[in-house]
């Protein structure tokens, strides 16, 4: 009987393609003809579609960066897990959780690992010890030769950051923070930080004091701003902000009100993860959606491929899309100057 590696060659197709288009997966954005062609020769070869379900008592562990407490405080990576969760019991794999501080030995009788978060190269090192089946999501490691899926973390900062400059706002700033992994070897560094500074650069734009580094939280967002706002005239101030989360965002709207700074007519907000409270501040916050569930069951889809092609299987790194949501907090798309 065929295996997937023989029909992907004769399709000219990756594995991973061909094994999601055999298993229906309805997020591949593929044409018809090539769903009919892998089809077409999968029937030619005699190739015997696997049962969706895995074999019975099939444990798959799912590694958590957070603590649980921490976890539910951040729904990022809690809709993550539920993504995965929801995918994992599709399949019929029975599920053991791991959050940080627990002991990951049992984690090698598992068929496979997700592991949910920010890993610094010794926690990498020690969980692929125990168990090399495993799938990072949250997290590119694909340097490591190691399949991951992310968030796309540039196009959607450029897409604000155009979005800003169509609509006249140049004095455009940011407000994030980075942080450390948990053994506290390795700091995380915001991706999304470099890509502003980048474009903003390459438009003579860049203004370091337009830089809010501080921790992900509302308080930080808070105090980052209204320090801001002591010392600086509105004149002087971004007529546009960039947030790397609706959690700091949280913040800068209390911050920008109790200095009476109106959103969006004298600052324009736009934030990242459209969490659920994002509908709900005042003014209501136009955010960049990022597909958590859909990372989360993306990452059980690659690791069942990687399980069932381990001997010719060839890391991966999966991105998903964004999708740009506006709400009260910036200007429409049809409010240009």
């Amino acid at each position: 009987m065929a295996n997937l590696s023989q029909i992907a060659k004769k399709a000219g197709c990756s594995i991973s393609t061909v094994s999601r288009v055999l298993n229906y997966d309805p997020t591949l954005s593929v044409t018809d003809k090539t769903k009919q062609k892998i089809f077409r020769i999968a029937d030619d070869m005699n190739y015997s579609l696997p049962k969706n379900r895995a074999k019975s008592g099939q444990n798959l562990a799912i590694v958590q960066w957070y603590t649980e407490e921490q976890e539910l405080k951040d729904e990022y990576y809690l809709s993550i897990r539920i993504g995965v969760e929801e995918a994992a019991k599709k399949y019929g794999y029975t599920i053991e959780r791991y959050f940080k501080n627990d002991l990951l030995d049992p984690i090698k009788d598992a068929v496979g690992v997700i592991a949910i978060g920010r890993y610094s190269q010794g926690e990498i090192n020690d969980i692929i010890q125990k168990n090399s089946s495993i799938v990072f999501v949250g997290q590119d490691t694909l340097s490591n030769n190691l399949t991951c899926v992310v968030t796309d973390m540039i196009t959607p900062v450029e897409r604000v950051l155009n979005f800003f400059l169509d609509n006249g706002l140049e004095r455009i700033g940011i407000v994030t923070g980075n942080g450390r992994t948990n053994d506290n070897h390795e700091k995380i560094y915001d991706e999304r930080l470099k890509t502003f500074r980048d474009f903003m650069r390459s438009k003579k734009l860049y203004t370091p004091k337009n830089v809010f580094l501080g921790n992900i939280s509302p308080q930080s967002g808070y105090q980052l701003i209204s320090e801001a706002l002591e010392s600086r005239n509105l004149e002087d101030f971004p007529n546009a902000l960039f947030v790397s989360s609706d959690t700091m965002a949280v913040g800068v709207l209390r911050a920008l009100s109790e200095n009476h700074v109106k959103v969006p007519e004298d600052v324009n907000i736009i934030s990242f993860n459209d969490s659920a409270n994002a509908k709900f501040t005042l003014p209501a916050l136009s955010s960049i959606r990022v597909h958590t569930k859909q990372m989360g069951a993306r990452g059980v889809l690659a690791l069942r491929e990687l399980i069932e092609n381990k001997v010719e299987y060839a890391p991966e790194k999966v991105v998903i899309g964004t999708r740009l949501i506006f709400r009260e907090s910036s200007f429409s798309p049809k409010e240009k100057d």
